[in-house]
């Protein structure tokens, strides 16, 4: 249907629904974000400090991002998802 005809019909709905996207978007993109950033910080921690310091474990903030970035990833398919269902 064209966007401006379902504007003039319910204006309330529309532009909820453009709302929802807009902020779905910037969820994505923030997310993304921060997820690649954190894993270039696990990445250069894990370059630096592998070979000289960890004995068996890494330290615990280490594992907390290396555990944040699958997280982000599912927030960001759940938003995802909830923007393909909104559009289509």
């Amino acid at each position: 249907m064209n966007p401006f005809i379902e504007l003039y019909q319910n204006p309330v709905g529309f532009l909820t629904a453009v709302a929802y996207t807009l902020a779905l978007l910037a969820l994505v993109f923030v997310t993304l974000a921060a997820c690649w950033r954190n894993a270039a910080v696990v990445k250069a921690q894990f370059d630096k400090q592998y070979p000289h310091k960890w004995q068996y474990f890494p330290p615990a903030s280490w594992l907390l991002r290396v555990a944040a970035i699958p997280a982000v990833l599912a927030v960001d398919a759940w938003a995802l998802s909830a923007l393909i269902w909104l559009v289509f």
